[in-house]
């Protein structure tokens, strides 16, 4: 490059020796020359500018050796966020296994600017110079790479790369990998907003019916690949339901003699892998969910479509008239109802149920329960029982402004009176 660089530097020196001969000036010949050579310069500048970013900046690596990452030069200050965020990624997954993910012998390397003009996380192998096997994460541009897709391609990475060192066979370790919804629920653990809205969305599925049986969900093949929200709920169910750790041996599922079976995984969760039992105690996890706080003061459209399914009453007395399919009174079929005990009884269970709804919640979802416990106090109290119908309208404007708020994922601004 530097030749020809030279050649077209001696023609263009040539050609303005000519224009001198022919008549020129030495001011207009020197002014030509100069020309000459600032584009040459340039041209040399824009070819080492070129060179510089194809040249890479010098790895850095994780203090116990188990991290590499290496970019281009002008991706260098890019090395240490990303080391930062892999580290976390890193630590957490073993805090949620119990074991020790990656290590000096096998690192895990992370390039940056590589390949040119792609896009994403993109996940691969190489053996090093030792002959070992180790798992390489690709990241083309950074500045854009989304960070779920990012972590999603670090937990796989350290989950093959811990296989391969458990295993005595190194090929054999190398060939087992869990079932993708199995890193993607550990991916998607990760951040606590996710959780909330995986479990809404699960909730949802699970309330009408839409969701596959446990033994199917456990599946390689499962459904779970294509509703990514299910696996972070699933990988959940099963960090609650069995012993301290316990994921590490789902993990270890993979490189099994007999392979990934959902059996096992029933027999790790109930005496004699019952499918039955085991789905109960799937139902329950469900169940109970509803009343998790994953993040203290949060309300979100699933919160609040289940305080609408809590809203029905049920009598509880004796007395009390049994309703056709069992399906409770709605809050505006309380307001026909005469002033009976079994009203105010039923009423005021009522309001202990749904402030419940209201622990750990923000102000929106405090508001609502508010003006609805209003309302049944009311139905419950008969000298109050006149404001009931007032109560309700309120309550019920209440919580359209509250779902409209959980849809642009806004808080409820009006303040507590």
């Amino acid at each position: 490059m530097m030749i020809g660089k030279k050649s077209c530097s001696n023609a263009c020196v040539a050609i303005v020796r000519q224009r001198v001969v022919r008549g020129w000036s030495c001011g207009t010949a020197l002014w030509w020359l100069m020309i000459v050579l600032v584009v040459v310069w340039r041209g040399m500048a824009d070819d080492e500018d070129g060179i510089l970013k194809a040249l890479p900046a010098a790895p850095i690596t994780a203090h116990d050796g188990a991290l590499v990452v290496s970019a281009r030069a002008d991706m260098a200050e890019l090395r240490f966020p990303v080391m930062t965020f892999a580290a976390t990624v890193r630590g957490e997954l073993n805090t949620a296994l119990g074991v020790t993910c990656a290590s000096r012998h096998r690192p895990v390397n992370i390039i940056l600017g590589y390949p040119d003009g792609g896009s994403g996380a993109l996940l691969s192998r190489l053996r090093d110079a030792a002959g070992v096997v180790r798992e390489q994460v690709a990241v083309p541009d950074p500045d854009k790479v989304d960070l779920d897709e990012l972590r999603f391609a670090l937990v796989r990475a350290f989950l093959r790369s811990w296989l391969a060192d458990v295993v005595k066979d190194e090929e054999h370790g190398l060939r087992g990998e869990p079932p993708h919804w199995v890193a993607m629920g550990l991916s998607r653990r990760q951040a606590r907003e996710q959780r909330l809205y995986d479990f809404d969305d699960t909730h949802r599925v699970w309330s009408r019916g839409k969701l596959p049986l446990l033994r199917e969900l456990l599946g390689r093949d499962s459904a779970v690949t294509e509703h990514p929200y299910v696996a972070g709920v699933l990988i959940g169910f099963l960090a609650d339901s069995l012993p301290r750790h316990g994921l590490s041996k789902v993990v270890a599922l993979a490189v099994a003699e007999e392979g990934w079976r959902p059996e096992a995984l029933l027999a790790m969760l109930v005496t004699d892998g019952d499918p039955l039992v085991a789905e109960l105690l799937w139902d329950r996890y469900m169940i109970s969910g509803v009343r998790t706080v994953f993040i203290p003061g949060a309300t979100t459209l699933g919160m609040l479509q289940r305080f609408c399914n809590q809203l029905p009453a049920f009598p509880l007395e004796p007395g009390a008239p049994m309703r056709r399919n069992w399906c409770g009174y709605r809050p505006e079929e309380l307001l026909r109802l005469d002033n009976q005990p079994w009203v105010s009884h039923m009423a005021s269970q009522k309001v202990a149920q749904l402030e419940a709804a209201a622990i750990g919640r923000d102000a929106t979802m405090r508001r609502v329960v508010q003006d609805y416990a209003l309302f049944f106090r009311a139905i419950a109290v008969p000298a109050v029982r006149p404001q009931a119908a007032g109560l309700l309208q309120t309550a019920e404007t209440t919580l359209r402004w509250a779902v409209r708020q959980a849809i642009s994922e806004k808080m409820l601004t009006v303040p507590l009176e």
